[in-house]
């Protein structure tokens, strides 16, 4: 029988550079300039009897890059170029359809437990399974004030003089034809705000001549605002401001892998530092230097499912060590145990244990 291990690593992430990540339903803010930006990740603290909001990195964005990291390993081992169905099966768990899971072949997922180690590791979506990684989020020891960084894109045609001795014969003509569509419609949109507020006032106290002069007048400001949104284009010119987490913040994180193979922790091991060493940079902004961390962890392992139920606390947990995490350099002060198990993942991937494939090829040989 397999040994299986459970595996922790509770310690700390902290920024090296600012970051920031911003999900999709993230609230918009408007400053008292009218300038606006939407806020980064953040969760509920309740601390001595208060509510706190802190800005976080988020467990679903160290998770998506460890398991990537995880794919990036097998595919550096193999040097195979996939298919694309096989890469969204592994990197993100599958695309599901409406299939039921209750139809789901046992055996397959025991199969894919066995043959796939990231499936085992990272679970999916389709076929579904269990995930036996436990990713938190990272959480700062304390009060944290965010940054509000600004800036702006400038039109090279306004501010650099030698800009269209740089281009052809015709690009003075597009770009007045540009900048000039830019800004009518600009003023069109302007004038069509007005003349709707105009209008709904007239609806509730103004006679029907009024409003039919008012609808006239908006349908024509709307045909020539369409007509000009054909020759105009984003602005080049434009204010750009974020929201981010500044370099130097302390935070509590923790990692569990539960009763997982030798392999498959060897894996895990193996992926932290693909990510450290080869991807450092996590979130957005990576251009600017932002998404760095520096992580300290203090491991613990002990065999699965062997809890005592009389003991108190981790009474069959082994203390390894603190293991610490850079960018670029990778991991360091590797416990040994886990030297061991990143051997084992490699002995098995050499010796053709693993089996990458989709779920449904692997099902039809099986078969």
């Amino acid at each position: 029988m397999t040994d299986l291990w459970d595996i922790r690593l509770v310690g700390s992430l902290e920024t090296l550079s600012p970051f920031c990540v911003i999900p999709p339903s993230a609230d918009e803010v408007t400053r008292a300039d009218g300038s606006k930006f939407r806020r980064i990740s953040r969760r509920t603290i309740y601390q001595d009897g208060l509510r706190e909001s802190r800005p976080v990195v988020p467990g679903s964005t160290l998770r998506g890059r460890l398991r990537r990291s995880a794919v990036e390993v097998v595919r550096g081992m193999t040097g195979d170029r996939v298919p694309l169905a096989q890469w969204h099966q592994n990197a993100i768990g599958g695309i599901k359809g409406s299939e039921s899971e209750a139809s789901f072949d046992v055996q397959l997922r025991i199969t894919l437990r066995e043959k796939n180690p990231v499936l085992a590791l990272f679970g999916a979506g389709s076929p579904w399974m269990i995930s036996r990684a436990s990713i938190s989020d990272a959480i700062p020891e304390g009060p944290v004030e965010t940054d509000l960084i600004g800036g702006a894109r400038s039109d090279d045609g306004r501010r650099d003089g030698s800009f269209f001795e740089k281009l052809d014969a015709d690009a003075l003509e597009q770009w007045h034809a540009m900048a000039n569509a830019n800004s009518a419609r600009t003023r069109y949109k302007k004038a069509m705000r007005e003349l709707n507020a105009t209008l709904r006032a007239a609806r509730k106290n103004g006679s029907a001549e009024e409003v039919a002069r008012l609808e006239a007048e908006l349908g024509e400001l709307a045909k020539r605002e369409e007509t000009v949104g054909l020759l105009s284009t984003n602005p080049v010119s434009m204010p750009l401001q974020h929201e981010a987490m500044p370099a130097g913040v302390r935070m509590q994180h923790r990692i569990t892998l539960s009763a997982v193979t030798a392999a498959e922790a060897g894996l895990f091991i193996a992926a932290m530092n693909h990510w450290m060493k080869s991807k450092p940079a996590l979130g957005q902004h990576e251009s600017l230097g932002y998404g760095l961390l520096r992580g300290e962890y203090d491991a613990y392992l002990s065999p699965a499912r062997s809890d005592d139920p009389f003991a108190i606390g981790q009474a069959n947990a082994v203390s390894l060590g603190t293991m610490i995490a850079e960018p670029v350099s990778g991991l360091s002060c590797v416990p040994e145990r886990f030297v061991e198990f990143m051997s084992a993942f490699r002995e098995a991937f050499q010796q053709g244990a693993f089996d990458f494939r989709l779920a449904s090829e692997i099902g039809t040989q099986a078969k």
